[in-house]
């Protein structure tokens, strides 16, 4: 029997057992927690070492009326099927901004952006756990890659971004060519990314998009709550609110900002000159995430990243000042503007600004991604029976890519030592290659400000050929490999220096051939990247243009590689439920031995 002695000393060790196990559990969460498991649709739709096949079988007047009525963004029903796997009366539409509104008013091309919303007729249908998805067309956009790289680059460096691969697309049969398939930023995503307690996910346009404070009243801010990806309740978007006040004013900005994840966003953006977004005119194309109070931004829609909105011409582009990342003063986009004017942050900015240089682009990653994705997507360029662009145009817009990469890379680093203005953009005078200061980049080869291409099938025309034949669908492979087309002259140069370098003694250079090198444009530092590429990335050996059968490699998927991020999002686990059971177990007995003791004693 237990004495009174010893009562008080048992209780105080299952009390203390129970606070200890739920502290580890409080104050060390990953300790007993695993990642969320990738949703199947993760591998099932946007698995990028291969090209998504999807095709739609739609009621012919439906289309037609979708195509006739496409700015009034309403859904038809149709039947989806992905990569083999078919889904019945899916909601489908035309979505868009700028490239909806450009379709439309084109009289040569019905090649429209499509929202998939798999639940708009059938309750609780998705397509492998994913509510909608999303197939950007490709407007304005020569080397088919400028949104899918970006995204990459995002990924890069830890940013949040939606999955996304490349999708053939064909309509009731016929070949509607190839489109970038994206994930809906919706619950799927929010689940996929933050766990089971996801947060509030916006997507503002309009009022209040540009997070500046306009007083305590949610109607100031209509354009972010009318923006909500799913139900928020008035409680839900105070916390909108209170961030923006707090942002005005500078004050708390940790407590209401992921302060290292938002200058991760914008040393990206930066680098993208992506100025169809927060930092340009529009104030939009990108979602504000919010749990707990505290807010990020999250990039979306970048089919005009690599300055193709905003800019005036390539100098500018590829100079523009990193300490002024966006088109108006930064007081009119203070989520960036606040943050900058703290010494701290503008380091870190400057710091994430350096790796992007170091790890993406200077380290020939940005090189090899571009090499990789061609060999993916080459011959679906080639047989794309609705392109906006020649198959010439894309070919000759890839070498012009890169170009674009190095240069705004060099410029970075000029500024980032001092060696030219980081908060405002001069005209200078062409010097050498890689000072970031030549005009050597045309934006127009790569596709951007608002012009537009060739045009797919006219009117409500179906897609055919040069003979007026129903277009052929992409071929699966590359029988004859090699070059495809005519070679620019960019192409042609690249060629040549890649014969000299392949004919060096033991890969040694003689001071002739690195001054031939050098009289075909290039500087020291591409000639290591050619001496060091991979035989299947060189021009003329399957690269820009070699055309290699789908399923090369592929840039990253996009997954964060930073174990304190939240796309690492943690659930409750069955270790976790276990771990609070028994510390409730613990209380329980220990209140359970105290009561009966004390009955005992007093009956006694």
């Amino acid at each position: 029997m237990i004495d009174s002695k010893h009562i008080n000393k048992i209780v105080v060790v299952f009390m203390a057992a129970a606070v200890i196990l739920t502290g580890v559990l409080m104050l060390n969460p990953g300790s007993f927690t695993a990642p969320a498991a990738e949703p199947l649709y993760a591998s099932k739709v946007f698995d990028k070492d291969q090209v998504t096949q999807i095709d739609i079988e739609i009621d012919e007047e439906d289309f037609d009326w979708l195509i006739e009525n496409a700015t009034a963004e309403q859904y038809r029903g149709a039947d989806i099927t992905v990569n083999g796997e078919t889904f019945y009366n899916v909601g489908i539409r035309p979505k868009g901004n700028s490239s909806l509104r450009s379709v439309a008013q084109d009289d040569t091309t019905d090649r429209y952006s499509f929202k998939l919303e798999f639940d708009t007729y059938v309750d609780g249908q998705t397509c492998f756990g994913l509510n909608k998805l999303v197939l950007n067309n490709m407007h304005m956009d020569k080397t088919y890659m400028k949104e899918y790289l970006a995204y990459d680059m995002f990924a890069s460096l830890g940013v949040v971004t939606p999955l996304y691969s490349f999708a053939n697309v064909t309509v009731n049969g016929e070949p509607w060519g190839l489109y970038l398939a994206v994930e809906s930023m919706e619950e799927s995503f929010a689940e996929r990314n933050f766990g089971s307690a996801y947060g509030n996910l916006y997507k503002p346009e309009g009022a209040g998009a540009d997070l500046k404070w306009s007083g305590a009243s949610a109607a100031n801010y209509s354009g972010i709550k009318d923006g909500a990806a799913y139900k928020v309740t008035d409680a839900d978007f105070d916390k909108v609110i209170d961030m923006i006040e707090h942002l005005d004013s500078g004050t708390d900005l940790e407590k209401y900002l992921d302060v290292d994840s938002i200058l991760r966003y914008f040393a990206v953006n930066t680098v993208l000159v992506n100025f169809d977004s927060y930092a340009g005119n529009m104030q939009h194309n990108y979602y504000l995430y919010e749990k707990d109070g505290v807010f990020t931004i999250l990039p979306w829609d970048l089919n005009l990243a690599f300055a193709g909105f905003g800019v005036g011409n390539g100098e500018q582009a590829v100079n523009y000042p990193v300490d002024k990342p966006v088109t108006t003063e930064l007081s009119e986009r203070p989520l960036i503007g606040k943050l900058l004017e703290i010494p701290e942050y503008q380091e870190l900015y400057h710091q994430y600004l350096r790796e992007i240089v170091a790890n993406y682009i200077d380290s020939g990653l940005f090189e090899e991604n571009i090499y990789k994705t061609d060999k993916l997507i080459n011959n679906y360029v080639k047989n794309d029976a609705t392109a906006f662009f020649t198959y010439e145009q894309y070919q000759n817009a890839l070498p012009v890519l890169l170009e674009f990469g190095r240069q705004r890379a060099a410029s970075i680093t000029a500024q980032l030592a001092g060696e030219r203005s980081s908060t405002t953009w001069e005209q200078s005078e062409k010097t050498t290659a890689g000072a970031g200061n030549d005009a050597g980049v045309d934006l127009s080869a790569i596709g951007g400000g608002m012009g537009g291409g060739k045009g797919g099938p006219a009117g409500n025309a179906r897609p055919q050929d040069a003979a007026g034949q129903e277009a052929a669908p992409p071929e699966p492979d590359n029988a004859g490999g090699g070059n495809r087309g005519g070679a620019s002259p960019d192409r042609e140069k690249m060629t040549k220096a890649m014969e000299i370098i392949q004919s060096a003694n033991g890969g040694e250079l003689t001071d002739e051939q690195t001054a031939q090198l050098k009289e075909l444009g290039l500087d020291e530092a591409m000639i290591d990247r050619m001496k060091n590429m991979p035989d299947g990335m060189r021009p003329g050996n399957g690269g820009f243009g070699g055309g290699g059968a789908p399923g090369g490699g592929v840039p990253g998927d996009g997954k964060m590689n930073r174990p304190d991020h939240p796309n690492n999002g943690l659930r409750l686990t069955n270790v976790q439920i276990e771990y609070i059971a028994a510390s409730a177990a613990l209380l329980l007995a220990g209140l359970l031995l105290t009561a009966r003791f004390k009955r005992r004693k007093y009956s006694s």
